[in-house]
């Protein structure tokens, strides 16, 4: 759990919770009581058009704080629905407010995660029109790497798949096909770019 919201989330007890895949968290319009925590699994944030289709907005994993605005809403503006069995750790949002006014360095570092998460979905998005499966996992790779052209994978092969809009078929076939073209090399989660 990234340290900021494991000290956060522990000084003010936070409460875990397990649902099951396809289990509803919290729904559209709900009123805002508490705000969750990803310690594992996966949820798909999706809201309901006026003509009552629903549009993925987003799918969160481990270590996401999830629907961040509505620390600042008095209703949920999509609802959150597990793509598999997920765990997440809740606490109640005015307890958080109460928390982030009394400590404004921690307040701080909720906004620099906040503006990393914003940078993350913008580069997300970027990569999943790139057409070909080639050139949009050597973008991912290239966007998460270290300096040493690195990359360590938090989440699965399967849900990287996902999050940038592939297969997980088409994903594993690439990195086959860019390890054989000696363009990467791969040891489970851990990924280098040559």
């Amino acid at each position: 759990m990234n340290s900021l919201f494991n000290n956060t989330f522990t000084d003010l007890k936070s409460v875990k919770l397990l649902i099951e895949k396809g289990a509803t968290l919290f729904l559209q319009n709900d009123e805002i009581l508490n705000m969750y925590y990803i310690t594992a699994g996966r949820l798909r944030l999706q809201r309901y058009t006026l003509d009552g289709s629903p549009v993925i907005l987003h799918v969160a994993f481990p270590g996401e704080i999830i629907a961040e605005a509505s620390l600042f809403s008095k209703k949920n503006h999509c609802s959150a629905i597990a793509d598999k069995k997920t765990e997440v750790s809740y606490v109640k949002k005015s307890d958080l407010i109460a928390f982030l006014e009394k400590d404004p360095a921690v307040m701080r570092q909720l906004l620099t995660v906040y503006a990393h998460q914003i940078r993350s979905l913008r580069a997300i998005n970027e990569i999943k029109n790139i057409r070909s499966a080639t050139a949009r996992t050597l973008a991912f790779l290239k966007n998460e790497m270290n300096t040493n052209k690195e990359v360590k994978l938090s989440i699965s092969l399967k849900d990287v798949a996902y999050r940038i809009g592939l297969s997980h078929e088409a994903f594993y076939r690439t990195l086959k096909s860019l390890e054989k073209a000696k363009q990467i090399s791969r040891q489970e989660r851990f990924i280098k770019l040559l």
